[in-house]
């Protein structure tokens, strides 16, 4: 018993299917409803980054006794045509220092450590499939959430953005890309990671290129680095992905859930019955509650919370009536569950009941915002019944009700056709 998502058993005799009806639709992107900076001020210099770069080689040329050779500076009329190519300007610091070099070429040390500087070639050019891999409907991607950067609202919560160019690679699957597109408190040319390891949300690396250069060249003047051989790594202690997720085995007192930290914002709890917990975690975003009783969830009500996963006895959803920004909901329980306080939750889109018995099954065709629903073979057939069914793009149905397991996972078969209708 807990959280969303089980396998499907081997009693079994049918798998559980997806069917996908809406090729077109995907998943909301939450940096969409996000404004922009107040203030469009880039924080780097120029002038600054060049003095800094040619610092900076001078610094390396130093400690490893030789001086690498970059390839030749690219051209006005290349990072012209670059930036007409994106649609976006680049900014002015890795703009002026695209003038000294375009790109690291051959280099045994990559100038931006151990992350490979892209010639202007290979800009906006990069292979996605990762992206597209993690969005497959067969991974539910509806019980995902694309989590806040450190400092907050910094960066858009996106996965990936059109405004992001990617300048360096660390041949892992991740970029160093320049924000020319950042969220309410962000700067534009402000420096942050994206990639495979990023799927749940940007690291926030430094508001410009600039700063991020002076802080390898502060690194290098104090000596933190490593050399092994000809190449060095450098510790410039620069910021990385923080841990977003905590795990509470019984729930926690106030004190132990602060000290989670700021950057948490996926909480996993077990044999929880009071969630006043989450005072000292307000932030949170995806939560999983898992207990053998019945949870007041008053304290939901006016939270953040995007994705909710309950594992209970019993569920009054009435609290969350009350939740604006709640998007995604899985219940798993054993007595009937009444639906109706959802008919007000404004951006629910996907809703998953199968292993849960509903009380008010009629209520989904009121949720018109739905559009991926999970239910059983039973359910399915009730509620083609009824008729009016929201405009699903995306419908999973159990031949039976699932057992949950934790971690998330369903064994889909996929398909892309509609549910078939009910058999007389």
């Amino acid at each position: 018993m807990l959280d969303c998502g089980g396998m499907a058993t081997s009693s079994q005799q049918k798998p559980p299917i997806l069917h996908v009806i809406d090729e077109e639709f995907a998943p909301p992107d939450r940096g969409d409803e996000q404004e922009g900076p107040e203030s469009a001020v880039p924080a780097g210099d120029p002038d600054e980054a060049v003095r800094l770069f040619h610092h900076y080689r001078r610094l390396m040329a130093r400690i490893l006794g030789y001086e690498e050779e970059l390839p030749g500076p690219a051209s006005e009329e290349d990072l012209a045509a670059v930036e007409e190519r994106l649609g976006v300007a680049l900014p002015l610091d890795l703009r002026a220092l695209y003038g000294i070099a375009d790109g690291d070429g051959d280099l045994v040390n990559p100038l931006f450590d151990r992350q490979e500087w892209l010639p202007l070639s290979e800009i906006g050019e990069q292979d996605d499939e990762w992206l597209g891999i993690a969005q497959e409907w067969q991974y539910e991607p509806w019980r995902q959430t694309v989590f806040d950067a450190q400092p907050p609202n910094t960066v858009r919560r996106s996965p990936l953005r059109t405004g992001w160019i990617r300048f360096a690679f660390d041949t892992g699957g991740n970029w160093l890309a320049v924000d020319m597109d950042p969220g309410p408190d962000g700067r534009p040319g402000q420096v942050i990671k994206v990639g495979v390891d990023y799927t749940q949300g940007p690291a926030y690396i430094a508001d410009s290129v600039t700063t991020f250069l002076r802080r390898l060249v502060e690194a290098l003047e104090r000596g933190d680095y490593v050399q092994h051989d000809k190449s060095m790594w450098i510790e410039a202690d620069l910021p990385e992905l923080s841990e977003r997720t905590t795990y509470y085995d019984g729930p926690p007192s106030r004190e132990r859930a602060g000290q989670a930290g700021p950057g948490v914002q996926d909480v996993r709890v077990t044999e929880v019955e009071d969630c006043t917990f989450l005072d000292a975690v307000p932030e949170v975003r995806s939560l999983a509650l898992s207990s053998t009783g019945s949870p007041d969830l008053t304290p939901l009500g006016g939270r953040p919370l995007e994705y909710l996963a309950l594992d209970v006895e019993s569920a009054d959803l009435a609290p969350l009536a009350r939740n604006r920004e709640l998007r995604s909901l899985s219940i798993t329980c054993a007595r009937p569950v009444e639906l109706a306080p959802l008919r007000t939750v404004p951006s629910l889109w996907a809703l998953d009941i199968a292993a849960a018995p509903v009380a008010d099954l009629a209520t989904v065709t009121e949720l018109k915002g739905l559009r991926y629903l999970e239910v059983t073979q039973d359910q399915w057939r009730e509620l083609s019944e009824l008729g009016g069914l929201p405009p699903l793009a995306v419908a999973g149905v159990h031949p039976h009700r699932p057992e949950r397991d934790w971690p998330v996972g369903t064994a889909w078969v996929t398909t892309y056709d509609e549910p078939p209708a009910p058999t007389t």
